[in-house]
């Protein structure tokens, strides 16, 4: 049976002020690493953007768009399926990664500028929008204290992140075992085309859009990409 890999967490510029590529370079580097596509979650409004906060709701989310477009655009080149998502800072160097999320719902609840975890939760679930928390155990000097979110607000975390040490990693899986209801993710929080492959899911049917997405993730039936 065929398998398909997807990237489940990257950055691309100039969304992502952290990041070091551009959408060409990364759909390059998922090709080359027989990779089927990719999440793009660049930071969003609170989180680390490259993309002014002065600027008008719809300017600034169309930036996002754009970029998305940008990087579906060159992944038609070699046959990628690219699936629109972001990333968002909740406060305390807490992130969220949201899955299921498209332009056309941010356009549409400009309220979404506040750092309120609660809010993002309320507003994207009746749309069937995953939260996902990132690295939940990360231990980095911006994050004063790793910790899970609020359960009621999240409906899983990502239990391997390329990005994190092998004992936050650990952490996050210990967690899980207490937690099994929850869904559990896999992502390179690539910034670089030399990390593009690492981590991600494995299916055996493609993820051609966002609602695919939400189906997968949902269902359970994927395996994690731990390298």
């Amino acid at each position: 049976m065929k398998t398909y890999k997807y990237q489940m967490h990257a950055h691309t510029l100039p969304c992502s002020a952290c990041s070091e590529m551009y959408p060409e370079e990364l759909a390059k580097a998922l090709y080359e690493g027989g990779f089927s596509g990719c999440v793009i979650t660049n930071h969003f409004i609170n989180g680390n953007s490259g993309i002014g906060r002065f600027l008008m709701w719809e300017d600034f989310v169309r930036e996002y768009e754009l970029d998305y477009l940008e990087l579906k655009r060159c992944g038609e080149k070699y046959g990628l399926d690219i699936i629109f998502g972001i990333e968002e800072h909740v406060g305390m160097g807490l992130e969220i990664l949201c899955y299921g999320v498209t332009p056309e719902m941010l356009y549409a609840h400009p309220e979404l500028r506040e750092r309120d975890l609660e809010l993002w939760y309320e507003t994207l679930k009746p749309y069937g929008v995953l939260l996902i928390q990132a690295h939940p155990f990360r231990d980095q000097p911006y994050i004063p204290f790793p910790q899970v979110l609020e359960l009621e607000f999240i409906d899983g975390i990502e239990v391997y992140n390329a990005d994190n040490s092998d004992e936050n990693n650990s952490e996050a899986e210990e967690f899980l075992k207490e937690h099994a209801e929850m869904i559990a993710t896999s992502g390179g929080d690539t910034h670089e085309p030399a990390t593009a492959c690492l981590g991600g899911i494995a299916v055996s049917e493609r993820i051609r859009n966002e609602e695919d997405l939400v189906r997968v993730l949902t269902s359970g039936e994927f395996e994690l990409i731990k390298e």
